[in-house]
């Protein structure tokens, strides 16, 4: 009501002091002829004017709101076109028919107007919302009417099937609005709250009228003038009508998101029906002993089919919070999700702007989590997210929502006083300063924090998605920041955020990103082949996929250029895939031309913990009937391998199948030696930076030699990579190397060029 425009609050006004005056006119009526006429002018003139509040309400609403207030606004005028006839009738004119006047006829539009109103109530999440409601309108109706029926029929000592026609009829207008009464109870639960006030008043509306109409089916003569009370009854129920009517404005739809079930809504319909069983079976009950059992088994028939039913809508209620709960949860924190997050701080932001209830939102991120990840894997990083969630949602009240948004990133929702969240945020950067133990690994969090607070008339509408910007700004300072990682968003940190180079780099990034998404799904990333070639023969022993992406812009990009955004961005299976297929696939042309030449791809090492790695390579070589051995997998050595016994596993597995394992860039990642020892290994690849400077470095020397004989010592191939010119091979030559790769011997090679420089035949000595 608060929300009213002046013009609507005069109605409300005028429409309260005009029911006032009719109350007290109507209470202070003493013959029956000025109570029928003062009631029947009255409730036309109440009738009217909620008429007129619903065709008004129609022409604001759109879609099926609309619809929705049209068939109401089409039973409000059956309503009054009723009034007006009991008017006439009451005035002097024809007198009421010995068994229904023609009132009722247009008495009984209103309640199948308001019944049929239920199919074309809005909800986005549920289309057949409304259907559901109807038979819940329909099911209550019916129950309650049995119930009516029977207790007038035992109240005036008369057989049910003698029971007059005019109070029959009553009995069943009162159930009807009775079960709109339990319709507009179930809506209401699903209202939002802009739509929640109308939906109020509009049960108060049923609410009134069906308690007046069970008052006059009580009554001794229910075709005559009705009481005082009835009438004034259902004035007040055509009030609260115009008030709903008023009071409605167009906007989203009764559920927003995914809701889960109120067991109201389920088992209030079931109540009446229960009911009228239980009083049908006491009034029906034969007295025949024979025709009792058999009415007996019906009743138990019944109850059972009952019982089952409701037993099933229980299940799909608990199936149904399940669902709802999945649709609003993040499944690795089983924090609240993004979806779940803005619902609320929309509701949060509303009640902002109209009662000044303060808000606020923290952005949180954990520092250097690609780190983790790279370096311990995607098990580790997902086991640090859920224990970085749980001493998030530990540090904070129960009343605030935390909620994971993406990758790293987490916010929460406070409403209360900007000192508050401020507070929030400084215990909750304390609180991690404590590491975090996962998987025997001691971890070190710092977390950056953005705060910010809602202001009000700053003259431009304060909106979920501003509070949320200005928060990751302030958090964006705050990783900036060496001092403090706390920080709280003020005006200057937007222009700070797009004058910093790092915010245009992070622009530009995302574009680039989004391009090799399209160039991997149509497979636009090209390969190249760079020959390797044995030293004591000079031939051809195999080549390495080296990919390219061929830019619109940009020209050939190296894997330098866009292997950190494959890998922050979880594309890394879907471009070993790729290169995989496109790798087999030309060896086997060069097989089938007569060049028998291997070929090797890159793997990155956390791949290597995945149990359905060979599975997919050996599925690949099948589809192209290429030999195990002509396949050899290159871990790239400057990310750790997470598990190594899960490793050794996998890489066994490889082995076993023919294909041969080499470790690639030996020397420039994190555990060297561990790898020679604990992991299966046919080949290594020793690091450009040991070789570039083996000429004119003794100490260079000396190393790459003692790398060559310790590889010699554990019986694995050594292969220099980056050979740029005759010197260097030669003193490889002199230390033992096995095999060399370089621009020096063959810059790399489209497909199509390898069979000329690899003939038939020419393998690496075994």
């Amino acid at each position: 009501m608060l929300s009213l425009t002046p013009k609507r609050f005069a109605v409300v006004v005028l429409a309260t002091v005009g029911l006032l005056v009719y109350g007290g006119l109507l209470l202070t009526a003493s013959a029956a002829s000025e109570r029928a006429l003062t009631g029947a002018v009255g409730l036309w003139i109440s009738s009217v004017f909620a008429n007129g509040c619903a065709v008004v309400a129609a022409r604001a609403a759109r879609g099926r709101q609309r619809l929705a207030w049209t068939i109401f606004s089409i039973g409000l005028a059956g309503w009054t076109a009723g009034q007006a006839v009991w008017w006439y009738v009451s005035a002097g004119g024809i007198p009421p028919m010995a068994n229904i006047s023609a009132a009722n006829v247009g008495y009984v539009v209103l309640p199948l107007c308001a019944l049929a109103t239920a199919v074309a109530i809005p909800s986005r999440e549920d289309t057949r919302f409304g259907v559901g409601l109807l038979l819940d309108g329909i099911l209550v109706a019916a129950s309650l009417f049995v119930v009516l029926a029977i207790l007038v029929a035992s109240h005036f000592g008369q057989p049910t099937r003698i029971v007059s026609l005019p109070r029959m009829t009553l009995a069943v207008a009162t159930a009807v609005y009775l079960g709109l009464v339990v319709m507009s109870v179930i809506t209401l639960r699903k209202a939002d709250a802009g739509p929640r006030l109308s939906t109020t008043l509009m049960t108060l509306a049923w609410t009134v009228i069906a308690v007046a109409g069970f008052i006059r089916i009580c009554n001794d003569h229910p075709e005559q003038v009705p009481t005082n009370l009835v009438i004034l009854g259902w004035a007040c129920g055509m009030y609260f009508m115009s008030l709903s009517a008023i009071t409605s404005r167009p906007g989203p739809n009764l559920d927003l998101g995914f809701s889960q079930p109120s067991r109201l809504s389920t088992w209030l319909p079931y109540v009446p029906v229960l009911l009228a069983i239980v009083v049908a079976t006491v009034h029906f009950w034969p007295e025949d002993r024979g025709e009792a059992f058999i009415f007996g088994v019906w009743v138990l028939l019944f109850l059972t089919t009952l019982t089952r039913h409701l037993l099933l809508l229980n299940r799909k209620g608990s199936l149904l919070t399940a669902v709802a709960d999945a649709a609003l949860r993040d499944p690795l924190t089983r924090l609240a999700n993004q979806r779940l997050f803005d619902d609320r701080l929309a509701h949060a932001v509303r009640l902002h702007v109209h009662h000044a209830i303060p808000v606020s939102v923290l952005t949180v991120s954990v520092d250097d989590f690609k780190l983790v990840n790279d370096s311990l894997g995607y098990a580790v990083g997902d086991e640090l997210l859920r224990s970085v969630a749980a001493r998030i949602q530990a540090n904070i009240r129960a009343n605030h929502t935390v909620a994971r948004m993406s990758g790293d990133e987490f916010a929460i929702l406070v409403e209360d006083r900007p000192n508050v969240a401020l507070q929030v945020a400084e215990g909750l950067a304390l609180s991690f300063n404590e590491p975090l133990t996962i998987k025997d690994h001691r971890i070190d969090i710092r977390l950056s924090i953005g705060v910010t607070s809602a202001v009000s008339g700053l003259g431009a509408p304060l909106l979920p998605g501003d509070l949320l910007k200005q928060a990751d700004a302030a958090r964006h300072c705050a990783q900036l920041a060496s001092s403090t990682n706390v920080r709280t968003f003020t005006p200057d940190m937007d222009a700070q955020l797009e004058d910093d180079p790092a915010h245009d780099d992070a622009i530009a990034r995302l574009q680039l990103l989004g391009e090799l998404r399209r160039a991997i799904d149509d497979g636009l990333l090209t390969l190249l082949y760079q020959p390797k070639f044995t030293m004591l023969t000079g031939s051809v022993c195999g080549v390495e996929a080296l990919v390219r992406w061929r830019h619109p812009r940009f020209g050939v990009l190296e894997p330098a250029e866009f292997l950190p955004l494959v890998r922050d961005h979880g594309l890394m299976d879907a471009l070993t895939d790729l290169v995989l297929s496109r790798a087999v696939a030309d060896a086997s042309e060069w097989y089938a031309a007569g060049a028998v030449v291997p070929v090797a791809i890159n793997l990155w090492a956390p791949s290597v913990d995945e149990d359905t790695l060979p599975d997919r390579i050996l599925s690949v070589l099948d589809a192209h009937a290429m030999a195990p051995n002509s396949l050899t997998i290159e871990i790239t050595e400057d990310l750790l391998v997470a598990d190594l016994s899960k490793a050794r596993t996998v890489l066994n597995r490889l082995r076993e199948a023919g294909i041969r394992v080499a470790i690639d860039d030996f020397g420039s990642g994190y555990a060297t030696l561990t790898y020679l020892r604990e992991l299966p290994i046919d080949d290594v690849k020793l690091d450009r930076q040991f070789i570039a400077p083996i000429v004119h470095d003794e100490r260079a020397a000396t190393i790459a030699r003692s790398i060559i004989e310790l590889a010699r010592a554990f019986g694995i191939s050594c292969i220099a990579e980056g050979v740029e010119d005759w010197e260097t091979a030669q003193k490889l030559r002199e230390f033992g190397c096995d095999a060399v790769q370089g621009n020096f011997f063959s810059r790399p090679l489209p497909a199509s060029e390898i069979p000329d420089v690899a003939p038939s035949g020419q393998l690496m000595a075994q």
